[in-house]
């Protein structure tokens, strides 16, 4: 029975990882490539860039095309002043009116040139977003990648614990064939073999529910069949100030928030333009062709250019302008108060963040000044049972200490890894992100 389980756990464990390896470098850009959220940003940039042109701002002219083509049947009776009398019942007016007219407005005060600029930030704006998106993506994959190595290292470690209990069941199963060991002393050798695959497959199964998050983080939803590679990057050292520093200089929240100043600042010039009067200049071709049955005229037609200015200005337009000005004042304030909360709140998670990077750090040395050996402890314990200077409860007490040193040394390594990547994230820069 104890054979078969072992069996199944390494028939297990071998088609869960005997797959494709990718790089931390590989699953980062299958995730630049594939994240849905990124592919949004993406096709968000797009459609900004899209709108900053020439035409959105308004330094075109417009040309249009109208024709209209009217019939209509009336009861018409006109007295003139001679006497005349004319009335018709039922009488038809047929009239075409077709133009093709360009117009230019060359001066909206000044409204085409900020909006021309509120374009550009926008597209900037949604740039930085996009940067944003790419950071967290990247952040989420490397935590999962390292989580990923973290629970393999780990793995090795509970195989080695079934390996010890399989191997003191055997022992204790030939004893008790001879008489040296009690039915008891068997069956509580047969409860920590089982305990120990239940453990490891409970163990497996988080791996792979941690493969299917990290699959869906890379786009590749449902698509778990790869493996994470056994190369363990340097941890980076870090240097408060110089993160203090990039933070307050380009995070990326940050960044947008100072974008939304500089585009209420245009829309605030946009506002201001009408106050000017604005001038068109016009060109266009009319045809007019109209037949009548009763009138003076009983046809009329008229062909040919015209050019012409347009002035328009409004003088009072109920206040409404002055109040959106008003408003728009209020909104930069607002945005300004949004900026400084935003350099306390970096400065403060900065801060917070540095101080588990500390203490990570700290508990990352202390677990490795004597680095846990798991391989030759293990066999160290084994002989010493084999020699019964052991017990078999003292071999099960060294092989839970030994799993929990190992447990706590790893997860010292991965606390120290995801510290680094907290405070590299307030960066701005996804780039410090990718070891």
């Amino acid at each position: 029975m104890k054979n078969s389980i072992l069996v199944f756990l390494i028939f297990f464990s071998t088609n869960a990882f005997s797959q494709q390896v990718l790089s931390l470098e590989e699953v980062i850009k299958r995730t630049l490539e594939k994240n849905f959220d990124v592919l949004i940003q993406r096709n968000n940039v797009q459609m900004a860039d899209n709108s900053n042109n020439v035409g959105a701002a308004g330094y075109l002219p417009t040309i249009a095309i109208n024709a209209d083509q009217n019939w209509t049947t009336t009861n018409t009776r006109q007295e003139f002043y001679s006497g005349q009398v004319n009335e018709k019942k039922g009488a038809n007016n047929n009239s075409l009116v077709a133009s093709a007219r360009l117009n230019w407005t060359f001066f909206d005060g000044f409204a085409m040139f900020a909006r021309d600029k509120r374009l550009q930030l926008q597209e900037d704006l949604a740039t930085v977003n996009l940067t944003a998106q790419m950071e967290m993506s990247i952040y989420q994959a490397s935590v999962l990648y390292y989580s990923l190595q973290y629970y393999k290292r780990m793995q090795v470690v509970y195989e080695e614990a079934i390996q010890l209990s399989k191997e003191r069941y055997e022992l204790i199963l030939l004893r008790s064939k001879n008489g040296a060991a009690s039915d008891l002393e068997l069956l509580q050798a047969k409860l920590d073999l089982n305990t120990d695959s239940s453990n490891y497959l409970g163990h497996l199964n988080l791996i792979s529910k941690m493969k299917v998050d990290l699959a869906m983080v890379m786009g590749e939803a449902g698509e778990t069949s790869f493996d994470v590679d056994d190369n363990i990057p340097v941890i980076q050292a870090l240097d408060k100030t110089t993160i203090l520093e990039n933070a307050l200089a380009q995070n990326t929240s940050l960044l947008v928030q100072k974008s939304q100043i500089a585009i209420i600042d245009q829309q605030r010039k946009e506002l201001q333009s009408r106050y000017y009067p604005q001038l068109s200049f016009y060109t266009q071709y009319a045809a007019t062709i109209s037949k009548s049955e009763v009138g003076v005229l009983s046809s009329n037609r008229s062909l040919g250019p015209g050019i012409g200015l347009t002035l328009s200005w409004t003088i009072l337009d109920g206040l409404s302008n002055v109040t959106n000005v008003k408003n728009n004042k209020l909104q930069k304030e607002n945005a300004e108060y949004a900026v400084e909360k935003q350099e306390q709140t970096i400065k403060t998670e900065v801060d917070k963040a540095w101080q588990d990077y500390t203490f990570s750090e700290r508990m990352y040395r202390l677990e490795n000044s004597s680095i846990v050996n798991t391989t030759e402890m293990f066999e160290i314990a084994q002989k010493s049972f084999e020699n019964g200077s052991l017990t078999q409860f003292e071999l099960r007490e060294i092989q839970f200490s030994i799993i929990q040193a190992k447990n706590r040394q790893l997860t010292s390594e991965f606390n120290l890894r995801t510290a680094v990547l907290n405070v590299s994230l307030f960066t701005g820069d996804y780039k410090k992100l990718i070891p």
